[in-house]
């Protein structure tokens, strides 16, 4: 199979991947029962996502099974975006990676709808349903936290400030985009979809007053995840940091300036959460190699 068309599968099912695996972790925890069953649900129709992609990468040749890719990677060779793996902390923080999270798929989703490459737009048609309730109960979340009491407002305004670098970063160009762009795999380069991605959040922000997320963003810090003799994954003491582009003020509109700089996530690069995650997920299919999903 083609490496670059390849990268792109892996980049989004590993996205998918790890963020059912992420908001999975809060059934049996959320404070109101009809979002445990919200949250497990969208938790699963993203693992299956992503397992649905692992198969046609498996079939088209790139590994031998659609486990051995799920499960059968070092850490170092996933390609989700840090923001994905990022730990719950509190549903605040939750709801504010699920809302950066889904909008940007929303785009993403949008941007490969005429890709070339045929198979992966098949599933798309078939993902498209549910994705689309991902993202309307992410913005429902969104309205109820950005309208809401004093406290809630300022823990979620607070969460989209520390996570809007990573949200840009889910836009990392892929390693040779260049040629996906060429053969008509991916119709609309990533920094369109970002600018396309940044005038809808802008939106969202503006109607409630929270313009000073763009303007207080924290950059992602992310480090090199190294295997260990026994297979397990640890941070390096050499951190990394991707430069994401700066979001300003443009004649009435806000804006991405300037590019990426340095390698993120796409490229194998995760935060020192993503370690216990990996090995969490991967730990039965290390154990007893030839597991099956």
């Amino acid at each position: 199979m083609d490496d670059a068309r390849l990268t792109l599968l892996l980049a989004i099912a590993d996205d998918e991947m790890v963020t059912g695996h992420r908001l999975g972790e809060w059934t049996g925890w959320v404070p109101y029962i009809e979002e445990d069953l919200a949250l497990s649900s969208i938790a699963q129709d993203e693992i299956g996502h992503a397992k649905a992609l692992y198969e046609l990468a498996a079939d088209l040749g790139a590994a031998p099974s659609a486990d051995a890719l799920a499960f059968g990677r070092r850490a170092d060779q996933y390609r989700h975006a840090v923001l994905c793996e990022r730990s719950n902390k509190d549903f605040a923080y939750t709801i504010a990676r699920h809302y950066l999270y889904d909008t940007a798929d929303e785009i993403r989703l949008g941007g490969l709808s005429q890709s070339s490459f045929k198979e992966l737009v098949q599933l798309f048609t078939v993902f498209r349903p549910e994705e689309r309730y991902h993202t309307v109960h992410a913005r429902t979340w969104f309205s109820r936290l950005a309208d809401g009491p004093v406290d809630a407002k300022h823990r979620f305004s607070e969460a989209l400030a520390s996570l809007m670098g990573e949200a840009v970063a889910l836009f990392e160009p892929l390693p040779a985009e260049e040629s996906l762009r060429e053969d008509g795999t991916m119709p609309v380069p990533s920094e369109q979809m970002l600018g396309r991605w940044l005038d809808g959040v802008t939106r969202d922000l503006e109607s409630f007053g929270l313009e000073r997320v763009l303007e207080e963003r924290s950059e992602p810090a992310i480090g090199d995840l190294v295997p260990t003799s026994s297979g397990a994954a640890e941070e390096s003491g050499d951190a990394a940091r991707l430069r994401v582009p700066g979001i300003e003020r443009q004649d009435g509109r806000w804006v991405h300036t300037g590019g990426f700089e340095g390698a993120g996530g796409r490229r194998g690069h995760h935060s020192e959460e993503f370690a216990p995650l990996w090995e969490e997920m991967t730990n039965l299919y290390r154990t007893h190699p030839g597991a099956t999903w």
